[in-house]
């Protein structure tokens, strides 16, 4: 057990501008800072849950509400100065999110702040982060890598989540099967397979992990965390 980990892949840090961003006018001239759950929605479109901190936050539904790509949103928890959205949107099909997709890249961490977006990227190989790159450039997204490295099997996992192994695995290979995506681009039973679990299995894995990594986020703001799924 005390072995060391092996190279599992490499962790991509990105930069780029607020601006154009669906968040950017939330972010500027101000000290609000927005953090996106790293973990996926079980249904046939992603809903990304993040957190927002700072001063006037009446500003982030503001934006939420007339920007054109946020089909529908909601204020899961509020304290303070700090709160929890589940925000579902529509992706820009050349956008860096979707291109990150494409290349089988899996957001850990994004967080964003009047400074910018600081993305960290998981790659399975060297060569879908150098995909990425390229296809980053080929569509003029601006994008600054701010740091390349090995990553090891023990450091990826999410900040902070409580996600078993199990669950990770079933949250990163739905991920990069497309089975988020719209349409699908694998079924929950094809994904099972390659893991030898039922359809039913993995659908309640995938559940269980949204709930813990929600659940760590509402921790965060100080909600009530007494509701477990059993």
């Amino acid at each position: 057990m005390g072995a060391e980990a092996s190279v599992t892949g490499y962790e991509v840090e990105l930069g780029c501008p607020i601006e154009g961003s669906s968040l950017g006018a939330a972010l500027a001239d101000s000290d609000r800072k927005i953090a996106f759950v790293s973990g996926l929605h079980v249904s046939e479109t992603p809903i990304p849950y993040f957190t927002a901190l700072g001063s006037d936050l009446d500003a982030i539904d503001d934006v939420l509400d007339s920007h054109e790509c946020v089909e529908q949103f909601e204020l899961v928890e509020s304290g303070g100065s700090k709160r929890l959205y589940r925000c579902e949107w529509t992706t820009e099909t050349d956008g860096l999110i979707s291109v990150i997709r494409r290349s089988d890249g899996i957001i850990r961490r994004m967080e964003g702040t009047s400074d910018g977006w600081v993305i960290s990227v998981f790659f399975p190989t060297n060569t879908h982060a150098s995909e990425f790159h390229n296809a980053c450039l080929d569509r003029d997204i601006d994008i600054t890598i701010r740091r390349v490295e090995r990553s090891r099997l023990d450091e990826r996992r999410l900040r902070n989540d409580g996600l078993s192994d199990k669950q990770l695995t079933a949250l990163e290979l739905a991920y990069s099967r497309g089975y988020f995506e719209t349409p699908k681009e694998s079924s929950l039973t094809e994904i099972a397979s390659e893991i030898d679990i039922t359809e039913q299995a993995m659908s309640q894995r995938l559940r269980r992990a949204l709930n813990t990594l929600v659940r760590s986020s509402i921790d965060d703001i100080g909600g009530d965390s007494s509701r477990r799924e059993k």
